[in-house]
């Protein structure tokens, strides 16, 4: 069977350039996720490139994974010259506006975040389980991104940071979303401690897709927490998160911030200080997707730290073709690794 995928379009050529390189990687880590060894290769149908593939035809289980790749606008199948297009059998739990609503300086593209929750899952023991309510921690949440498109794959989210704005924006927005489309939830809220002392605020949302699950118990949850990611099992729980995805401070709108909310030293104490503790907070076979500004932070840097915090880094292959132009200030990448099981 012939499959073909095709991009969502950008305005920026040169963007658009890294995104087909990235949705490249993206979908052979998927499809090596499932033990499919295939060729993929770029086709022009149409005045727009494809990226295809041939396989053996796909189980419904495989399809909802492949489902989830972040870039794709259109998936099909080819029968000669036709072009038979194929429904996603990973419907959205929540509306698809919620990641792109909110607008502000610095934020990243929610399709890259969205392709930051394929690699830590395509790398994890839990790809099979992308049908489940599985838990995703941002420890760098900011203003909720990561957090809101685990939402809309009816996953449960946990985030942390030390800015007290952003963690303001993100929890008046994320109520006032839930409120306007009268969705049915409960918002609650409490002070944790940490070795005695507090150590962060909680807000906590349950809420579900329909009137009939919530009264049913069958809800979501997002955690949002005011604290030091340093903190997070602590705050959060030890192993209790499948993956984690986290876009570190590019040094261009955004470095790091401690837990009094001023600026930390650099990129550098901050993950040494905190890869322990994210490494703690995920389930054995979990796997962390960090994305990287290398103008600020080299490569080899981030996965050294990863490896010296008991990391276990996915190298060779597609894992070191993830590099991308962004912007003139930001070549981006990332590193993927994984807990041991």
């Amino acid at each position: 069977m012939q499959y073909a995928f095709l991009l969502r379009p950008h305005a920026n050529p040169r963007y658009l350039a890294s995104l087909q390189a990235l949705a490249e990687a993206e979908l052979a880590l998927l499809l090596a996720a499932q033990q499919i060894e295939t060729g993929l290769a770029w086709e022009e149908m149409g005045g727009a490139p494809w990226l295809c593939f041939e396989c053996e035809p796909l189980s419904d289980e495989v399809w909802r994974l492949l489902s989830l790749h972040a870039s794709s606008y259109v998936l099909a199948k080819r029968e000669g010259e036709a072009l038979i297009p194929l429904a996603r059998q990973h419907p959205a739990y929540i509306g698809e506006d919620l990641a792109a609503l909110l607008k502000y300086k610095g934020k990243t593209n929610e399709l890259f975040t969205d392709t930051l929750l394929n690699l830590a899952l395509a790398s994890s023991d839990f790809a099979a389980r992308s049908n489940e309510p599985l838990h995703v921690l941002d420890p760098l949440c900011g203003r909720g991104t990561t957090l809101f498109l685990a939402l809309r794959r009816g996953w449960h989210a946990a985030g942390t940071d030390a800015d007290k704005t952003e963690i303001k924006e993100l929890n008046g927005f994320f109520t006032r979303y839930l409120e306007y489309h009268r969705l049915k939830h409960k918002r609650m809220e409490s002070a944790l401690t940490v070795g005695g002392k507090l150590g962060g605020r909680l807000t906590k949302y349950e809420f579900a897709d329909t009137p009939e699950h919530f009264k049913a118990g069958d809800v979501r949850c997002l955690r949002v927490i005011c604290g030091d990611t340093r903190n997070a099992p602590a705050l959060l729980g030890s192993s209790a998160h499948h993956l984690l995805v986290a876009d570190l401070p590019y040094g261009v709108q955004h470095t790091p911030t401690n837990a009094q909310g001023g600026r930390s030293r650099s990129i550098e104490s901050l993950m040494r200080e905190a890869l322990p503790a994210w490494l703690k907070a995920l389930k054995p076979g979990g796997a962390a997707a960090l994305s990287f500004n290398t103008h600020v932070t080299p490569r080899s840097k981030v996965a050294a730290w990863m490896g010296e915090a008991g990391f276990q880094v996915c190298e060779g292959g597609y894992y070191e073709r993830l590099a991308h132009w962004v912007e003139q200030a930001v070549n981006r990448d990332v590193a993927v690794g994984r807990k041991r099981a």
